[in-house]
């Protein structure tokens, strides 16, 4: 059958030209640092993977290993990359096998979570919940300076207290309860609302409109997430009306921590965002969801 013979001389040589491809990327193994693929090895494998698709793809008849890669899974590149445990050959022979079974396939063939109206509203969600945290800042850091430009203000141990109080709100408030818990919280929540349109919930765009309220759990949430977040906002105003009543200087030692905690926790929000956006990695926090 000439079609038939056609079709296997193309699968050979597709396979042939992938193993010529990967000698690139054995060669950069050579210059490979802390167990990731260089540069060279990366473009060895997509060009491995391009020429693969395009000569299979006019072949009259898919060959036996392309129908044994509809039953297989594809390996995912990334994981590969992150495994310091495995060797560099063995990640370029795993990562080799998986363009050949999958033709090519480096990932999820489902496309690209999110529309641009979910990613806005994500955007909307995180960056409102910063300025939430920062605006308090304006007005409370000017006070919590004073001692400052007055040393003699405060005595040593009242310096001393000062020192500690900043210590204390930065580690308790500032890394324990704003960059471990909340702020990956909210980025998890806010990523609910990069949905695709057909998987949007009822109710969605008010939850796009309030996203910043939303991605702190103030509503649509689990019924402790909701209580601890109405708890969170309410013991933030209660401290804020407590300590405009002390005098000068313990209202700026006060005041010295809850800057710090407020701006630590500001700037964990938008870290942890910017880390989901550009690099691909999202909290692993739970969006704490009610129950449908």
């Amino acid at each position: 059958n000439i079609g038939t013979s056609e079709a296997w001389r193309m699968t050979l040589l597709a396979n042939a030209l992938t193993i010529l491809a990967l000698i690139p990327s054995s060669l950069a193994s050579a210059y490979h640092v802390a167990g990731r693929p260089t540069a060279i090895h990366n473009s060895a494998m997509n060009g491995a993977a391009l020429k693969h698709r395009s000569l299979t793809a006019n072949a009259p008849r898919p060959s036996t290993i392309t129908m044994m890669a509809s039953s297989m899974p594809a390996v995912d590149m990334a994981s590969l990359n992150d495994d310091d445990d495995m060797a560099f050959h063995e990640k370029t022979l795993a990562m080799a096998m998986s363009l050949e079974l999958s033709g090519g396939a480096t990932g999820d063939t489902k496309g690209a979570k999110g529309s641009f109206v979910g990613g806005l509203a994500s955007a909307w969600g995180v960056l409102g919940v910063m300025y939430i945290l920062a605006s308090p800042i304006k007005r409370l850091l000017p006070i919590a300076v004073q001692p400052f430009a007055s040393p003699s203000d405060l005595s040593a141990l009242g310096w001393a207290f000062y020192a500690g109080w900043v210590a204390f709100m930065g580690y308790t408030e500032g890394y324990k309860a704003f960059q471990l818990k909340f702020c990956p919280m909210v980025v998890s929540r806010a990523d609910t609302l990069n949905c695709d349109p057909a998987d949007r919930p009822k109710g969605y765009f008010l939850h796009a409109l309030l996203a910043p309220l939303y991605s702190m759990g103030l509503f649509h949430a689990t019924k402790k997430r909701k209580i601890v977040s109405w708890s969170f906002i309410f013991g933030i105003g209660t401290i804020v009306a407590l300590v405009k009543r002390l005098p000068y200087p313990w209202r700026s030692v006060i005041d010295g921590g809850v800057v710090l905690g407020l701006s630590w926790g500001a700037t964990s929000v938008i870290a942890h965002y910017l880390r989901a956006v550009l690099f691909g990695k999202k909290p692993t926090a739970d969006p704490c969801m009610p129950a449908v």
